[in-house]
């Protein structure tokens, strides 16, 4: 997943999160400072809870200031900080999607729904296989 801060009047800091690829450690420090397990978390953070998505910006900003405490992270405004899915993440969601259990109405909604984050992240020049491309109108 992506992960983008552009708080007010200062320059955009972009992210590629990927929570397979956190250290034990660290999704432990997670964890603690949010209350909840470390897919609880991960969870929460995709599905928009602003609590978790606080806590992700304090361990992604961590990453660069080694000794920054959650106490000093921004409060930002929900806009200033957007989670978006990769193509292959969105891949892997559709492919559950067409296997689940659901009555047609709801998969082809929400089918619908994921095409067009596919096409916006395309358009953001993503292509499958976890590898950016540079925008066309660049």
């Amino acid at each position: 997943m992506y992960v983008t801060y552009k708080p007010e009047g200062s320059p955009e800091q972009r992210w590629e999160f990927d929570p397979s690829r956190v250290r034990s450690m660290e999704a432990e420090l997670i964890e603690k400072r949010y209350g909840k397990s470390w897919d609880q978390f991960r969870g929460d953070v995709q599905s928009g809870s602003m609590k978790a998505r606080r806590v992700m910006l304090w361990h992604l900003l961590r990453r660069e200031h080694h000794t920054l405490r959650y106490e000093d992270t921004p409060d930002v405004y929900a806009g200033e900080f957007l989670v978006e899915h990769s193509v292959d993440e969105l891949a892997a969601i559709k492919d559950k999607l067409l296997k689940a259990d659901l009555p047609d109405d709801d998969r082809q909604q929400m089918l619908t729904a994921i095409d067009m984050e596919i096409a916006e992240a395309v358009a953001r020049g993503e292509v499958g296989g976890g590898k950016a491309i540079a925008s066309s109108d660049a």
